[in-house]
């Protein structure tokens, strides 16, 4: 089935199709039988164009299960083509179930719908009287709930099925008017009224199915991602589970009890807590200091009673379209029915008891259970992460806790513990890890290459461990968690309030729309409830302080800097120095176990070198006592991954993973590289759903200039796609207001998102950054690297640059750092330095060789400090030359004097900035300050990088605004340009325009020039005119001319000429080109008809 693309029914005598090759026609003609017959109208309508190019065949033997067929009209917002449709008999073995009901959210926007709303809760105010004699608050909002549901459901069923039947009948009508050839003409004058009704009914329809499929659907033209990315984009994660493994026979069981009853009896199991070891219990909660504890304030803070107006609040800024659980309520119904003010008092009501006396509504202790298959064979039950769907109301509820004791939590969470908490961020811990890697990495090559180095004998072979828990979150035990939070001094109201929300749970297992019977959920935490992460985070704290308190645990030495280990969540990095650390790294664990129902899976245990070199023999036992059989390093063909970053330590492994990247994004290009785009939708995708895949990875990966050419390679194949002559790459990366297409120019782009860690080491205190862990091993990183004392010195002189103790070095982060910081424009001139920053300076900072010179400078130079050569005098607050007699001078041999000499004779001169240190001054500051140098950056907007934020935007549109504008884009506004983008256009319109601006125009003379081989005349070939240019091609022809000509007469003012169309074109200007029928109005919107017709 499929767009064809040509009518079949268009033969030849001989019987061949125009279109097709004889083997294809035989094929369908000898096995295939084309269902629709006869009984099919035109399939496809551009404009005044139609015909039947889709069809639908089924296989001969097959043809008779073919019950019927169905044509239908679609929105041409959505497609040029009609739907075709038949019904087949199928019986699918299990068949889906009905799944969980839900009300569909886009009722809240429907007047009709909120009217008779409001109408039945005003109806049920009465009934509500009633019932409160003789049941709890909670028992009386679950009641409203339930009827609500009731009514909705009868409510979407009658207006489900008016759509439907109003759609069949103009659907009926509209086929029946196409069919009328004979009177065509008078029939046709009523048919673009019923398409209108027919498109609104399938607008509305289809947010219905698409809610029922799981799918979202939106389309908002070709400069949204959201519709570039997928016509309807599915679910990631499998939802449908065809066979398990019986854990007990082993045995693949296909049919749905088996299915259901396997999933029932695994996570009644998970769900059933372990007996605790109370001494492992005791320890593990000692290992949380006293000072880690909420004080009364806060405390006061978390049992401050809920507002009806907090909870309206949080209803209306929850992601829309998200899954209600088992009432079915999303967020926008729930929304109406609280802000219904006779319900207000009971809402408070129930909120509050359920904060501080911890009673729920019954509803609130049952939710439905998705499955979502992640990765590993699919038949194990193991590899399927529980999802739990609970009521809207419940998630206000939870939200709302959250949201305070995340307000409290986060100085009771360390600071190597990333996930979930507020102004963290998930990238530090890859870029922690980088650093570390780089540094181990460097102290192995340095002694490699210095032979019978003493100091190879006493390298380190430290090695990490990414552990590995099994259902991390299902297994916490309640008990130990209640234990945790009393001990961080959580109120007890909100520890059983907490306690009853995870532990007293009936959840049913939504198996392919079949919900299982009940389960007893009493322990671990809900996955998908808001409330989890920081719980989680909170439990798991007690295991991270009991190695990071252990003064017999080392970790990783970095300057003065120990990680011992890294966290995200439960993605547990720890850092082993030796055997002693892996040993009570093993007691840590065992602890954690026994105290906390936890389990760790040793066997899924990850362990790397940290150096990269293989030293499997000095860990060989250590860790298969632990089940851990193989240690990663250079020797690995391919690089392990630590939170979606590739830990690369050869060249080998940054080939593979670049090979893995390369094709992921080749196969997202050839997705998107059939679709009919201009050349903005072109740049949107490549920006949005492309090029997105790298930003993640590099915001901690180094790569290479050969591996950022070979990304770009691939985004201009992309983009030149079915465009010649091409765009320049400078031109697609321009901003728009430029006259560009806004392309992220992947190696600035790179550049931008590291501008994060470039931006403190610049603009912050040296106390400060030593203060934030990675600023602080950066800071060391490159003072080590380049052997200077203070890290700016690299960053802002690129001469300054040096790789101590090194000869040849990968690719690293200081060198995407130098990148970064070279990208900004800057200008150091006038920058006002005092003498002690001077006498810091490397030597080659000083002065600089005018072009005119022919001098070349000593080698040595370069290893030499301003203050080797220069002595300061502090009673006139000014740097001299050293006497040249003076005995430390002696070392840099004739080094001193050659630059001396130079400098004497202006064949060296000193840079502007240097040269005020060279005369007497009263004294400012006498400390070291590189903030003057610093301020010499030139933002975008005027503003100094230290007030700026640390945004990959401000960078790149600093970056952006020195590239000087090719000429030919100069002749239009910032405020045309944005007039031309937002303009509807077809894809062939804007990009004909935008390339005659962009002088792209695939004329006979510049392919004659291009390719002379293939075009070997620069003549027009319609009017032989010599030398046809881009303006005759499109207007100065004389056939081209009559058309133009045309829509003069037919649109425009008769004193408008093709120069002025021309002119109003190439400068988007269209002031002067006045529409015919609005004598004497100059306005943008009259100018789209020339825009169209050119």
């Amino acid at each position: 089935m499929g767009d064809f693309n040509y009518q079949y029914k268009d033969r030849r005598v001989d019987g061949t199709l125009t279109s097709a090759p004889v083997e294809w026609t035989d094929l369908l003609d000898d096995y295939f039988i084309d269902v629709f017959g006869e009984d099919k109208h035109n399939t496809w309508h551009s404009g005044s164009n139609s015909g039947i190019l889709d069809y639908i065949f089924c296989s001969s033997n097959a043809h008779h299960l073919v019950t019927s067929t169905n044509q239908q009209y679609l929105s041409p917002a959505w497609t040029d083509h009609e739907l075709l449709g038949f019904s087949f008999r199928y019986q699918d073995a299990n068949g889906r179930g009905p799944g969980n009901w839900k009300a569909n959210p886009f009722l809240a926007c429907n007047k009709t719908f909120r009217k008779a709303l409001a109408e039945f809760l005003i109806d049920s105010e009465a009934r509500l009287a009633e019932i409160k004699r003789f049941s709890t608050p909670q028992q009386q909002w679950d009641w409203i709930k339930a009827e609500v549901k009731m009514f909705i459901k009868q409510y979407q069923m009658e207006d489900l099925n008016w759509r439907k039947q109003q759609l069949h009948r103009l659907l009926s009508k509209r086929n029946k008017m196409m069919r009328h050839k004979k009177t065509r003409g008078l029939v046709f004058q009523g048919l673009d009224t019923v398409n209108q009704q027919i498109q609104s009914l399938q607008h509305s329809l289809a947010e219905i199915e698409i809610l029922k499929a799981g799918k979202f659907w939106r389309e908002h033209g070709e400069k949204s991602p959201g519709f570039l990315k997928r016509s309807v984009v599915s679910r990631e994660n499998r939802r449908s589970i065809v066979e398990l493994r019986n854990p007990t026979t082993g045995d693949l069981c296909q049919d749905q009890p088996s299915i259901s009853n396997i999933a029932t009896n695994f996570y009644t199991s998970l769900f059933t807590p372990e007996a605790l070891d109370s001494t492992s219990l005791s320890v593990i909660i000692r290992n949380i200091p006293g000072h880690l504890k909420l004080n009364s304030e806060q405390q006061e803070s978390l049992m401050m009673p809920i507002d009806v107006e907090e909870l309206l609040t949080d209803s209306k800024q929850t992601r829309r379209l998200s899954s209600p659980g088992p009432d079915g309520l999303p967020y926008e119904i729930l929304y109406l029915v609280m802000k219904f003010p006779p319900f207000h008092d009971l809402i408070q009501l129930v909120y509050n008891e359920a904060l501080k006396k911890g009673k729920f509504p019954p509803s609130w202790n049952e939710s439905v259970m998705c499955l979502l298959y992640k990765k590993g064979d699919p038949a194990e039950m193991k590899n399927y992460r529980p999802l739990s769907l609970a009521n809207s109301d419940y998630k206000l509820f939870t939200r709302n806790i959250n949201r305070r004791i995340m307000e409290v939590s986060s100085n009771l969470i360390s600071r190597h513990q990333l996930g979930f908490i507020p102004g963290r961020f998930i990238a530090e811990n890859g870029m922690i890890c980088q650093l570390l890697m780089e540094d181990a990495q460097r102290k192995w090559s340095i002694a490699e290459q210095q032979e019978n180095d003493p100091s190879f004998n006493t390298l380190d072979y430290d090695i990490g461990l990414l552990l590995d828990q099994e259902k991390a979150y299902d297994r916490v035990n309640l008990e130990y968690l209640r234990k945790v939070l009393g001990k961080f001094g959580f109120p007890r109201p909100i520890i059983k309030c907490i306690s009853k929300l995870m532990g007293d749970n009936l959840i049913r297992i939504n198996i392919n729309g079949h919900l299982s019977t009940e389960v007893a959920k009493l322990r671990g935490l809900k996955q998908g409830d808001p409330l989890s992460p920081v719980l989680y985070n909170l439990a798991f704290e007690p295991f991270l302080l009991a190695i990071l308190h252990d003064r017999q645990f080392q970790g990783y030495l970095m300057g003065t800097a120990r990680t011992k280990l890294l966290c995200y969540a439960d993605d547990a990095l720890v850092f082993i120095h030796d055997s002693n650390d892996l040993t009570r790294l093993q007691l840590h664990m065992a602890r954690y176990c026994a105290a906390s129902n936890a389990k760790f899976n040793n066997a899924k245990v990850e362990a790397f070198s940290v150096s990269g070199r293989d030293t499997w023999d000095m860990w060989d036992g250590p860790l298969s006592q632990m089940g851990i059989t193989h240690l990663h390093s250079v020797e690995d063909d391919e690089p392990l991954t630590y939170l979606g970053f590739p830990l690369v330590q050869s060249r080998i492994q940054r080939v593979h993973f670049m090979g893995a990247l390369v094709t992921k994004i080749k196969t997202a290009i050839q997705i998107h590289s059939g679709r009919s785009l201009s050349v903005v939708g072109k740049a949107t995708v490549l920006n949005s759903l492309l090029l997105s895949k790298l930003w993640y990875i590099l915001r901690v990966t180094p790569l290479t200039q050969a591996d950022f050419k070979q990304l770009r390679s691939l985004a201009i194949q992309f983009l030149r796609r079915n465009i010649f002559p091409v765009i320049p790459w400078k031109v697609w990366t321009l901003p728009k207001d430029k006259g560009g297409l806004g392309v992220v120019d992947i190696q600035i782009q790179a550049s931008a998102l590291y501008f994060r860690w470039l931006h403190p080491l610049l603009v912050q205190d040296q106390d400060v950054i030593d203060s934030h862990p990675v600023s602080y091993l950066l800071s060391y990183h490159i003072r080590n690297v380049n052997g200077y004392p203070h890290h700016q010195i690299p960053l802002l002189f690129p001469s300054a640059r040096r790789t101590k103790g090194l000869k040849k070095q990968r690719t690293g982060t200081v060198d995407m750092l130098y990148r970064t910081v070279d990208y900004l424009p800057k200008l150091f001139d006038a920058a006002p330095i005092n003498s002690a920053t001077a006498m810091a300076l490397p030597l080659q900072a000083a002065f600089y060789v005018p072009p005119s010179s022919s001098l070349v400078v000593p080698l040595k130079v370069k290893e030499m400090m301003v203050s080797d050569v220069f002595q300061y005098d502090a009673r006139l607050n000014f740097v001299h030359w050293r006497d040249t007699r003076d005995p430390s001078l002696l070392r840099w041999k004739r080094a001193p004097s050659t630059v001396f000499r130079g400098l004497a004779s202006g064949t060296l001169k000193f840079q502007p900035y240097f040269l005020p240190v060279c005369n007497p001054a009263p004294v400012v500051d006498p400390g070291v300050s590189f903030a003057p140098l610093v301020d010499q950056f030139c933002l975008h907007d005027g503003q100094s990088l230290r007030n700026a934020q640390a945004s990959a935007k401000t960078f790149r549109l600093s970056v952006l605004s020195s590239v000087e504008q090719p000429l030919v884009l100069q002749n239009v506004s910032a405020a045309n340009w944005k007039f031309f983008w937002s303009l509807s256009l077809t894809y062939i319109q804007r990009n004909v325009i935008y390339r005659f601006i962009a002088g792209c125009i695939p004329s006979r003379s510049r392919l004659h020039y291009m390719m002379p081989a293939f075009f070997e005349s620069h003549n027009c070939p319609v009017c032989l005119s010599p030398n046809e240019t881009a303006s005759h091609l499109l207007f100065d022809c004389p056939s081209k001319e009559k058309v133009w000509q045309g829509v003069i007469f037919e649109f425009l003012w008769p004193t408008t000429s093709i120069t002025d169309i021309k002119e109003a074109l190439l400068s988007l200007d269209f002031s002067d080109i006045w529409y015919s029928q609005v004598k004497g109005i100059h306005t943008e919107s009259y100018s789209s008809p020339c825009l169209k017709y050119g």
